[in-house]
């Protein structure tokens, strides 16, 4: 069991007696870490009796839409006024999954102002200070695992019921590409064990996550590995470049990309992968790697971004092409690290 700080508990627990209006939280973007986790812990509190509600700042991928309750979380890309007036009215405020207020975006402002005692628990590195009570723990595979601990150890694993152990075990499969990445600890599988104990069925979950893709979304994997995708053998490094008119011509959706940045690391000898979409105003980065090469620096140091040492994420504030240009010219300045 992960030894979580127990004044830290202690002072949850307390917190958690004396709120009303508790309302849980996620990044921009959220992925089915952060849908898991949300759903995991709304339905543990809600076996124990305790009211709370979900919001994110923007919505989230297709696959992620069977999960039980996903329907009632909010979105405050399409009900600013809803959540605003929730989030002032709250007295205590669940950040999962991310690490400081940049990572949710247009709604920052409104966890700011928000009167509410504000939790962190997350497995980034490095976070930031706005919050009242930091569980943050890196070595733990995902946020959904990390949630696991907390519910067991303040109310027991008893409460976790169906609904929550479902959405935690899918926050940890997605989390880490269905048990292939960041999971060497014992504890992740024996958590995965207890989760399927209460009702989960694996195959069905795969099914439903990674077998609930759109046409057009498997023609842009398509269209993306064979047109868009550029390898650089010499430096063990590879990208793909999507643009608007790109995403456009197979109407994308939020999450139709997920995944496709793994890919190019299933080439042998490339432990390096990018992924660059075009967004309004920006390029958005996705970084992976494989063994030692910490893409969390490097996104630090290049697209004001940061994450995880084989998983991270940030910004290219440029067109496309100067983006690719500055990636090749990057990957050489780093070719020794690449290939050492």
């Amino acid at each position: 069991m992960l030894q979580i700080d127990k004044s830290q508990l202690n002072e949850l627990k307390k917190a958690l007696s004396s709120s009303k209006n508790i309302v849980i939280t996620t990044h921009h973007n959220p992925d089915g870490d952060a849908i898991g986790s949300v759903l995991g812990l709304y339905h543990a509190f809600r076996a124990k009796g305790i009211d709370s509600r979900m919001v994110t700042p923007n919505g989230f991928p297709d696959f992620l839409g069977w999960l039980p309750d996903a329907d009632k979380i909010m979105h405050y890309s399409r009900d600013k006024k809803g959540v605003e007036d929730l989030l002032s009215n709250a007295d205590l405020l669940f950040c999962l999954d991310f690490n400081g207020f940049k990572r949710v975006e247009d709604m920052a402002e409104v966890l700011e102002k928000s009167p509410a005692k504000r939790v962190l628990i997350d497995h980034h590195p490095e976070p930031e200070s706005p919050f009242h009570i930091s569980i943050s723990y890196t070595e733990v595979s995902s946020t959904a695992e990390l949630v696991y601990e907390v519910i067991e150890q303040i109310y027991g694993e008893s409460i976790i019921n169906y609904e929550s152990a479902v959405s935690l075990y899918t926050g940890i499969m997605t989390d880490t590409g269905s048990f292939s990445y960041a999971c060497s600890r014992e504890r992740t599988f024996a958590i995965a064990g207890k989760l399927i104990a209460k009702g989960v069925i694996v195959e069905d979950v795969q099914g439903l996550v990674y077998n609930n893709f759109s046409e057009n979304r498997m023609r842009l994997l398509g269209f993306s590995l064979a047109e868009r995708m550029k390898v650089y053998p010499e430096h063990r490094a590879a990208c793909i470049w999507l643009s608007r008119n790109d995403l456009n011509t197979f109407k994308h959706q939020i999450g139709d990309t997920e995944g496709f940045v793994n890919y190019p690391l299933s080439i042998k000898g490339i432990v390096f992968s990018v992924l660059f979409t075009e967004n309004e105003g920006f390029v958005k980065v996705s970084l992976r790697s494989r063994g030692n090469f910490p893409v969390n620096t490097f996104s630090k140091l290049y697209y004001q971004g940061g994450g995880h040492k084989n998983a991270a994420g940030g910004k290219a504030f440029m067109g496309m092409d100067e983006a690719v240009k500055q990636f090749e010219e990057l990957i050489a300045k780093h070719s020794i690290e690449l290939n050492s």
